[in-house]
């Protein structure tokens, strides 16, 4: 049986979906919508999915009612996890990158405090009415809430929503734990104690089935790669590829196009001789990614420079050499269009959001142009204090810039600035501070 709270979502999914139906427009984008969905999912491959998991689901459901750790009062709630949970996590499940990936996806929808938190308020609803009234204005407040924190400007008013959420938040805890003490003696606790217990142990569960699927999704992708790099790769070359894989999902994502040359074996053995070149290679990718991160953080506030003359503190200099690029590469784009001149007031739509080249959001870029906008150039001075720059004297031409402080002179006018076009500098742009992945 629904409680108030169910059956109030209910209600309002319920208005939603007639309200739609009622308003030409919106009856439009809702049937387009659904038609769109359905053709996705009734597909034989996804339904096949679908119904092996819904069996598995089911085959431990009948274990525990074998062992007597579930019950038909538990039904309700074991749908309302398979399809709010379960279906969800087999989507993140085929995007995962490894098992314990998709472990972690399970802990957070079980194991978690805001889990946990959500079980103790759905222990005592709200009248219906009470419902009807609250659940719209959380949904409200909280999508407010999370397009407010998208940008700076929105930062400003945040709090306008989010306090209001959190007092609801805590008005809810408060009509919880009242209903609770006052109904303590008519409570089913060990029903609650079994809900509790299913929401835990019947996600984890899924896990083996999950696994499967998202090595399944990834050794398919692969293959049909494979046969449209070489459409004569024997069968025995692609068990072999398969073999390889051991059975990881991770081995299975780390087989990208840069390793299309697996394709190229003939053999069961070359397979595998190709696929054990395939995995040594990411294992050195990944050192030399953690030992990069490792001198990142080491180096981290140092002052000096290295044997080939970089700074040793590299914080913030991909980020900043990428974004720097970027301004190059919207300045050019807009030289003509603005009249064969420069600009310098769309910094902070160009670089935004910051976060994209791993910048903080008062990402410090300044550009600047002469008077006559025919030349420009833009700087950032990184957190050991050095300073990066890049500029040029037309539309396609490309001046480098490094140093203790900002530069005071213009592309092409001073030594200070090195042309990317006929020579190599400096050595702190040269160096390659990417990811080794």
């Amino acid at each position: 049986m629904l409680n108030n709270r169910e059956l109030a979502s209910v209600i309002l999914i319920g208005l939603l979906i007639l309200i739609a139906l009622a308003l030409p427009k919106w009856r439009d984008i809702l049937v387009s919508s659904i038609r769109t969905v359905a053709q996705s999912l009734f597909q034989w491959v996804i339904l096949r999915i679908f119904g092996l998991f819904v069996v598995w689901v089911a085959l431990w459901i009948w274990l525990a009612w074998l062992i007597g750790a579930w019950d038909l009062a538990l039904l309700k709630d074991t749908v309302i996890i398979l399809f709010g949970i379960g279906f969800p996590l087999l989507s993140k499940a085929i995007q995962a990158k490894s098992g314990p990936e998709i472990v972690g996806h399970i802990r957070r929808e079980t194991l978690t405090l805001s889990a946990l938190f959500l079980f103790y308020l759905n222990l005592e609803s709200l009248p219906l009415w009470g419902e009807l009234i609250a659940q719209p204005v959380i949904v409200i407040l909280s999508v407010m809430t999370a397009f407010a924190q998208r940008d700076e400007k929105g930062r400003r008013v945040v709090g306008c929503f989010s306090i209001p959420l959190f007092l609801i938040g805590i008005g809810l805890v408060v009509w919880t734990t009242v209903q609770t003490v006052n109904d303590w003696d008519k409570l089913d606790w060990p029903e609650m104690l079994a809900q509790l217990a299913l929401s835990v142990w019947l996600p984890f569960t899924m896990f083996p089935f999950l696994y499967i699927v998202a090595f399944y999704a990834a050794t398919e992708m692969i293959l049909k790669r494979l046969l449209w790099m070489n459409t004569k790769m024997p069968l025995r070359a692609r068990l072999g590829v398969l073999v390889g894989l051991r059975g990881s999902v991770r081995w299975a994502k780390e087989l990208t196009g840069r390793y299309n040359q697996v394709a190229e074996a003939r053999t069961f053995r070359q397979a595998l001789s190709r696929m054990r070149d395939f995995r040594d290679d990411v294992e050195r990718r990944h050192t030399r990614e953690a030992n990069r991160l490792a001198d990142l953080e080491g180096f981290a506030g140092q002052v000096g420079v290295d044997g080939n003359g970089a700074q040793l503190d590299r914080r913030e200099f991909d980020g900043t050499k990428r974004a720097l690029e970027f301004v190059h590469t919207a300045q050019a784009l807009r030289y003509e269009r603005l009249g064969e001149v420069f600009w310098d007031d769309l910094t902070d739509m160009v670089i935004s959001p910051a976060s994209k080249w791993g910048l903080p959001d008062q990402h410090g870029i300044v550009v600047e142009t002469t008077r006559d906008k025919k030349k420009w150039r833009a700087w950032r001075r990184l957190p050991s204090g050095w300073v990066l720059g890049i500029g040029a004297t037309g539309r396609f031409g490309e001046y480098r810039y490094a140093g203790e402080q900002p530069p005071t002179s213009w592309p092409g006018a001073s030594d200070e600035w090195i042309d990317a076009a006929v020579a190599l500098g400096p050595v702190d742009w040269e160096r390659n501070d990417g990811s080794r992945l």
